[in-house]
């Protein structure tokens, strides 16, 4: 259907049914045309329960997962010197390797190794201001309320030039029940980018959203990402942004 045609169609939209006036806006956005109502093959997803409520740790690796290390080793190269990581250290040495010179981890209430140090992001007081040249903090934030008060913390504890990772969820289930009560937010590349932009004056932060319609389902319903092919996993579609990865890097480091 030519451009003028559809212009004219949806001039006359009024007198349309809103199925066709759909489809209209669709083919004008280059969008392709959806199965018909009532023609879509549901198979095994016709189900009320998922196939894992353990993110599909139990069926081979969630897929979240393949997005969140993604992201960390697209930035490794800014895992180096002393690096601060939240809960363990894995994806310090994983993606920082020789790099590293100092690994501290933070956990919330648990002195147990591999914590260095214990505490509250909102409220950390006792964790010396410009410290850092590598902060990780991975599917962590949609677990505190006060989310600006701990970006805060993560702006102070980095050295001048330092630079966090961050990644958090955004379409997900929330099957687990040491987790649910304090599983306050999911977040979007929008609400991410301003969120850190406010956290980092004058500083840079680029965020970015991972994800597709089938790799969302897939993730919704329990998969492990070995369900999937690459290229399935690796298409990226911000109208299902099932995870957001931030990198943000604070101001008056040496190349500032």
């Amino acid at each position: 259907m030519s451009a003028r045609l559809i212009a004219w169609a949806e001039r006359t939209a009024l007198r349309l049914p809103d199925p066709i006036v759909f489809r209209l806006r669709a083919l004008r956005n280059g969008r392709a045309f959806a199965t018909r109502p009532g023609r879509v093959r549901m198979g095994q997803l016709r189900r009320l329960e998922p196939f894992s409520r353990m993110y599909g740790w139990d069926r081979g690796t969630p897929v979240d997962r393949y997005y969140i290390e993604g992201f960390l080793k697209e930035h490794a190269g800014v895992i180096r010197g002393r690096v601060l990581e939240v809960s363990e250290n894995t994806y310090t040495y994983r993606f920082g390797g020789a790099a590293v010179t100092q690994s501290d981890v933070l956990h919330y209430d648990d002195p147990a190794p591999p914590a260095t140090m214990t505490g509250d992001l909102t409220d950390a007081d006792h964790i010396p201001s410009d410290s850092f040249d590598c902060v990780i903090i991975t599917q962590t934030l949609m677990l505190i309320y006060d989310v600006p008060a701990a970006l805060r913390t993560i702006h102070r504890i980095l050295k001048p030039g330092g630079t966090v990772l961050a990644t958090q969820a955004g379409l997900t289930q929330i099957a687990d029940p040491d987790w649910r009560h304090t599983w306050y937010w999911g977040f979007t590349q929008a609400s991410s980018q301003r969120l850190f932009e406010d956290a980092f004056p004058g500083g840079s932060v680029e965020a970015r959203a991972y994800g597709n319609m089938l790799s969302t389902i897939a993730f919704l319903a329990g998969l492990g990402y070995e369900e999937l092919d690459q290229a399935e996993l690796d298409h990226l579609d911000p109208d299902y942004q099932m995870l957001i990865g931030v990198r943000a890097t604070k101001a008056g480091g040496p190349t500032a």
